[in-house]
């Protein structure tokens, strides 16, 4: 096909060159051929994987070659379609989703039981809800916040689905899927080009190595957080043109005069232009529900996981204080929403613990250090290696961001949103460790923003070149654009660190695979217990660490099912003899009828990786029980063991607890308290629905709900300091 020029009479032959649509129809069939290729390659050999070959380095030391270059297609596929001359949003779209089948699902085609044996913790908590219809307080802190563990029970109770494991298989790529509905919200609203978005959400899925996308409460309230933060950029943001349009005109009026150091401050901290789109004009009804739902978003979120509140608050709060959001009230109602609930609803947990919870409050570089270098420990050189990974991937990431945004100053634009939700996951430094893993949640809640300042770097410019009306200037540009001359260093460097990524995310994400994948006898031997004992039962198990120091717990889906059957108790490892198995025996003993001691490989592994275990002790372990009189092998096989005294002692005989609820508490004050919040709640949610109806010169209308707010405000905040004195 040819095209003829306007002037070109009919008939003649043209001799213009092919044209660009001509052009731009083979690369795209290129580019499909090829992730066709990519997706053959990366999963067509993992059936031929052999996972007993694992090594401390996890996954990617059994990769199959052919799987590495079919991930290395699947990246330059995507990069390849930046390059394009406009964008192809449906290709797009189906290559990220690719993408996170690859990533975040290779593990279904190589281990046949769902991974990580935190997230049969979860289906022991939903377990317990669906067959106890409450929760136990006494069981497990995370009993205090049920939110999420009673939605799942009552959709698998609604579906009539009774196994759980191929949610728990699936959930990964599922939740990170959902993640991408709310991110494509946000970027939605800012001032960059649609390379810029494009390569922000893939770069969203490709950094998210931190393995928190399980069935989880984390997973559900982070997608609660971005869904929260979306709303607010979209239909609550708030721009100064005025007053930087005016801040510009002065700085260029002055610019002349001012030295160097001068030229520095204005680049860095003059007026720009805000990153984000001016906001649309949206009728007040649908603000009023759009508020309406973000109170419900803060209560579920609240109900659902202890941390994740803390940080909506704190990015309402920073978008407020940026004027970046004109909710000013929500922050305070997110605040005692947080609050409130901590006081009244977990006050099972925190009374007679108050040390230990608040205990690392304000201690940041000790926080810092326990979830970092902390980390590392005794573990293998091997596993070591895999946590420094982790960590420079961390660095490199808040680099690149910081780059980004400077970029962006230089070219006179202000990401103040991108900012603001990049720096407020760090204020979590000061609550507590968070178990050692408070440094992962950071990154893992400042992502969204840093992937977007990340994609700044690469394609910093805020709009997208306008479009050519003259069918001869466009079909000039066509050629040079389907060419991709124009992109191609900034897609080039982008392609580079993509794979460089994609390298270290299937390094870090799957580096720990030894021991966080569960087989199928790990489950079977808690399944052998259940049989074995009808009452409460005691698993004994082994620990290198004395657990009451590390807060460690068995490298098991333990609890999977009848979650208040079962206790723990550690025996530490004698380093110098594996043989020598009378602790555990005695340990046995006192868990009374019901002792049981259990290993699994995984468990031994991590004992190994991280504690610094000989490789044979856990074979030699199990060989001495196995030959010891006192001892009967209830379950046995390479991946499992659990045994039993063959005379258990009669007693004691611990009772299986009743279900004891949130463990609700009251103190002289708790009365007035319960009064006091809804009502508090209510005004405050009543103001800020008529600050929606007011225009800005007539705000002193919202005095009247200041004053009665205030008291109100002074009451609870009284009342939940009485209950945190008062309570033990």
């Amino acid at each position: 096909m040819t095209v003829r020029a306007a002037h070109q009479p009919e008939g003649e032959a043209s001799t213009a060159p092919p044209a660009a649509p001509e052009t731009g129809r083979a690369v795209l069939i290129g580019i499909a051929a090829a992730l066709i290729l990519g997706l053959a390659l990366f999963w067509i050999p993992l059936r031929g994987v052999e996972m007993e070959a694992l090594d401390g380095y996890g996954l990617i030391g059994v990769l199959p070659v052919a799987t590495l270059a079919g991930a290395v297609l699947l990246v330059l596929t995507f990069m390849a379609t930046l390059a394009l001359a406009r964008p192809h949003r449906m290709l797009l779209a189906l290559q990220i989703a690719m993408l996170i089948v690859a990533l975040h699902g290779v593990t279904l085609a190589l281990e046949p039981v769902a991974r990580f044996p935190t997230a049969w913790q979860t289906a022991g908590f939903i377990e317990y809800i669906t067959r106890n219809e409450t929760v136990d307080w006494n069981l497990d802190a995370r009993f205090s916040t049920p939110g999420f563990f009673a939605f799942v029970a009552f959709l698998m109770k609604a579906a009539g689905q009774n196994d759980i494991e191929p949610v728990l298989r699936l959930a990964p790529a599922i939740t990170n899927l959902l993640y991408l509905l709310p991110y494509v919200l946000i970027l939605r609203v800012l001032r960059a080009t649609w390379r810029a978005k494009w390569l922000a959400a893939w770069l969203f899925i490709a950094a998210n190595w931190v393995g928190q996308d399980y069935l989880s409460p984390q997973a559900f309230a982070y997608l609660l957080y971005l869904f929260f933060v979306a709303i607010l950029v979209n239909w609550f943001r708030h721009h100064d043109e005025t007053t930087q349009r005016a801040g510009r005109r002065r700085t260029a009026a002055t610019k002349e005069r001012r030295g160097g150091a001068w030229r520095l401050y204005d680049w860095l901290f003059g007026p720009k232009d805000p990153g984000e789109l001016p906001a649309p004009a949206v009728p007040v009804r649908e603000r009023s529900i759009l508020l309406i739902l973000l109170f419900v978003l803060l209560l579920v979120g609240t109900a659902a996981h202890q941390l994740t509140p803390f940080l909506m608050t704190a990015a309402c709060a920073g978008l407020v204080l940026v004027r970046r959001c004109n909710l000013r009230g929500l922050p305070f109602i997110a605040g005692v929403v947080y609050a409130a609930w901590v006081s009244f609803m977990t006050v099972g947990y925190w009374a007679g613990r108050k040390d230990e919870i608040f205990g690392n409050l304000g201690k940041v570089f000790t926080n810092v250090q326990q979830s970092t270098g902390g980390r590392i420990g005794d573990a293998a050189g091997a596993t070591q290696d895999i946590q420094l990974l982790r960590i420079l991937i961390a660095v490199s990431v808040v680099g690149l961001a910081v780059a980004g945004l400077l970029r962006r100053r230089a070219r006179g634009i202000d990401d103040r949103v991108a900012l603001v939700l990049m720096l407020v996951p760090f204020s979590s430094f000061g609550l507590q460790n968070y178990g050692g893993e408070i440094a992962l949640r950071i990154y893992f809640f400042m992502l969204p923003a840093a992937c977007l300042l990340m994609a700044y770097l690469f394609f910093p410019a805020p709009f997208d070149a306008p479009a050519v009306r003259d069918p001869k200037v466009r079909l000039w540009l066509g050629r040079l654009r389907t060419g991709t001359r124009r992109h191609w260093p900034a897609v080039t460097a982008a392609a580079v660190f993509g794979l460089l990524l994609t390298g270290g995310f299937l390094s870090v994400r799957y580096g720990n695979e030894r021991y966080e994948q569960v087989r199928q006898s790990d489950v079977k031997a808690f399944d052998a217990m259940l049989r074995e004992h009808k009452g409460a039962i005691g698993v004994v198990w082994l620990s290198a660490d004395d657990p009451d120091l590390t807060g460690g717990t068995p490298v098991m889906p333990w609890s999977y099912r009848s979650w208040e059957r079962f206790t723990y108790a550690p025996v530490i490892a004698d380093r110098k003899n594996p043989a020598d198995v009378s602790q555990i025996i005695e340990r046995m003993k006192e868990q009374g009828p019901g002792g049981f001691f259990v290993t699994t490989r995984s468990h031994e592994d991590f004992q190994v990786l991280t504690a610094g275990l000989t490789p044979e002790y856990g074979p030699r372990t199990r060989q001495a029980m196995a030959a010891n009189s006192q001892i009967r092998t209830v379950f046995a096989d390479r991946d499992a063991a659990v045994y039993r005294l063959r005379k258990p002692p009669p007693e004691p005989v611990p009772q299986v607890p009743p279900p004891s609820g949130l463990g609700l508490r009251s103190s002289p004050w708790t009365p007035a308290g319960l009064i006091y919040l809804p009502v508090l709640l209510g005004v405050l949610l009543a103001r800020e629905l008529r600050r929606l109806r007011l225009p800005p010169d007539r705000l002193s209308g919202l005095r009247p709900l200041t004053v009665l707010a205030i008291p109100l405000f002074v009451s609870v905040v009284a009342v939940i300091v009485e209950r945190f004195v008062i309570i033990q």
